[in-house]
């Protein structure tokens, strides 16, 4: 096999000509990537995944695996890949017609490559959310932008770029009917040779200049160079419309039968996906070619087609005006809240900093509201089809006491674990928002490990796996709460049965030391790797480890214990070595009974 440097290499290579062959590069990269753990080339994958779905314009896929790229440790903590896979989630939208949504992430991207000084990615925003402007029809906003990306394009003093930004801008003034001035950049655009989709796209606008001058043999040269490009670079919408320039061309010089075929041609590879308005504007005409040669037959069958498309056209021609509005305030909206924000910092470095750690925040919560209806949806949902399916089954099988008996146990062992599933959820909302008071107590450490070996023995037994108490206090004193305590080891010990291995030890001590009380789980599991570390108290945290019986798993265990350990006072630290076993060790201050009564009265006196 490859190697994932190589993989993700290649695929690049022939990612734009060949895209349906690099995007099994880039789904063996990423196989290969999640097998090894490795959050690097994992990231890199999805990111290279989404880009190639976005060639072969399914939006959705793109969208969904530019999402998942944007959720990995390495982008997270990569701000440059950060911005540009924001970047990518607002072409999507923009090509789904959803401006709001690209604009927001245009806007977010900005941000972010602002702040990782992305200078390269900020450029391309800036293309972005000109080309957004222009499908609305606002061009002086959409020049306005080309123009920043032409600035940035200068200081970089790279070609592709400044190609990119002199076609934009020329593309601009064509779209205001200043020909001249779109001539002059046009022109300038084609002067350099580094970026195959601005040559296309000039030679596209040049074309539509001679074609509108009655110089259609030029016009005709023009648009077949713009085809040429579009086919080598699955460039299909620009394609689309280059064909649609021949027909229009043929139709001018009478050559009507060679017009339709070159319209028929648009529709074909804009058919299933690409923009409308070219569907639309290739089927208006075709029935005009018709009319000329007195098709009526034809004309007929295509009109069905064209109302459809028409009634399609001022859905989104109507949607576009709300758009209009809508943006024009949004915009006006964000500039007035930037330059609030700079008349109240004056050091825009700091504000930066500040909006960044709020986002980060903001996506935090969101990313743990997302995992938490996961769980709901997914973890609760199978359980409750077994329970259903198993009282359907019971009906059917009146009769048959022994298998009502077996079905009926699968009812109590699917309600277990939607209950235990919901208990744990509640505790962590509990936790999270610091409801849960503390009952401090006197009592002896043998009643508590007593219980965890018995209830932990249960589960233990179905694995084989032999849990050893190796207590050697004596039956120490404990002034603590013991239900927090006792969920604390529980959660612990669950945790080495579940990932531990059938025929394993499972080892459980606890011992006097100076000034603290110490409680023992070790274990003969998979242990914990380097990346596992990282997160290993982070909140629906999935980790390398799998359950050896098919066991659930939540990711909140240890973040549950990480935040019982903070309000017992105790310290919670792991030992750990890849193969061969962890071993986490509780550390509690002592309290004695005189610090408890002490501390019972002062609460009385306080009235609490």
């Amino acid at each position: 096999m490859k190697n994932l440097s190589t993989l993700i290499d290649e695929g690049t290579k022939i990612r734009q000509s060949m895209p349906a062959d690099a995007l099994v590069m880039f789904k063996e990269a990423l196989s290969e990537s999640e097998l090894n753990s490795d959050e690097e080339y994992m990231a890199i994958s999805l990111f290279n995944i989404a880009i190639t779905y976005l060639i072969l314009t399914d939006y959705d896929k793109s969208i969904s695996y530019f999402q998942k790229a944007l959720n990995t440790e390495y982008a997270l903590n990569n701000p440059e890949l950060y911005a540009e896979i924001l970047r990518g989630i607002a072409g999507n939208h923009a090509r789904k017609y959803n401006y709001k949504e690209a604009l927001k992430y245009f806007y977010l991207s900005e941000s972010a490559s602002i702040q990782s000084w992305n200078m390269p990615n900020l450029h391309m925003v800036y293309q972005g959310i000109a080309s957004l402007y222009t499908k609305l029809k606002l061009y002086k906003r959409a020049l306005s932008y080309t123009e920043r990306s032409l600035e940035i394009a200068l200081q970089s003093g790279e070609d592709g770029p400044l190609q990119a930004s002199l076609m934009s801008i020329g593309a601009c003034y064509y779209k205001m009917k200043e020909y001249d001035k779109a001539r002059e950049y046009l022109d300038e655009s084609l002067k350099l040779s580094s970026n195959d989709f601005a040559e296309a796209n000039a030679f596209h606008f040049i074309s539509h200049i001679k074609f509108d001058e009655g110089c259609y043999e030029e016009s005709e040269k023009l648009a077949l160079r713009q085809i040429e490009i579009c086919r080598e670079n699955n460039y299909h919408e620009f394609e689309a419309l280059g064909l649609r320039q021949l027909g229009r061309i043929r139709f001018e010089n009478g050559k009507y039968s060679e017009a339709l075929e070159y319209f028929q041609k648009t529709l074909d590879v804009v058919k299933d996906k690409g923009d409308r308005t070219i569907r639309f504007a290739a089927l208006q005409n075709m029935i005009e070619t018709y009319k000329i040669t007195g098709n009526k037959e034809k004309i007929t069958e295509l009109y069905p087609v064209l109302y459809k498309e028409h009634v399609k056209h001022l859905e989104d021609d109507i949607k576009l005006k709300i758009e209009q509005i809508d943006l024009e305030n949004e915009s006006a909206s964000i500039k007035k809240q930037i330059e609030i924000e700079k008349e109240n910092n004056t050091n825009l470095k700091k504000a930066l900093l500040s909006v960044n750690a709020l986002n980060d925040e903001l996506k935090t919560m969101h990313e743990e509201k997302n995992s938490l209806m996961g769980i709901l949806a997914h973890d609760l949902k199978n359980p409750l089809q077994s329970i259903l399916s198993s009282l359907k089954l019971i009906r059917q099988e009146k009769e048959d006491t022994g298998f009502r008996d077996e079905m009926e146990n699968n009812i109590k062992e699917q309600s277990g674990r939607m209950l235990n599933l919901i208990n744990r959820l509640l505790d962590y909302r509990a936790i999270e928002s610091g409801s849960i008071p503390l009952n401090i107590s006197s009592f002896v450490s043998t009643e508590l490990s007593e219980k965890l070996m018995k209830n932990a023995r249960i589960n233990a037994v179905k694995k084989d796996i032999e849990i050893i108490s190796e207590c050697t206090c004596g039956g120490m004193k404990l002034v603590t709460d013991m239900e927090i305590l006792y969920q604390v080891l529980e959660n612990l010990l669950s945790n080495s049965i579940k990932f531990s291995p059938p025929g394993s030890r499972i080892y459980l001590r606890c011992f006097n030391n100076v000034g603290y009380d110490l409680f023992e789980i070790e274990d003969e599991g998979p242990g914990f790797s380097e990346s596992d570390r990282k997160r290993l108290y982070s909140n629906f945290a999935k980790l390398s480890a799998k359950p050896t019986g098919n066991e659930h798993s939540t990711g909140l265990g240890l973040s549950i214990v990480k935040k019982l350990c903070d309000l017992l006072g105790a310290e919670i630290m792991l030992s750990s070595i890849e193969q061969k076993g962890s071993k986490f060790t509780i550390k509690l201050k002592k309290t004695n009974e005189a610090e408890l009564h002490n501390s019972e009265k002062a609460l009385c006196c306080t009235g609490s």
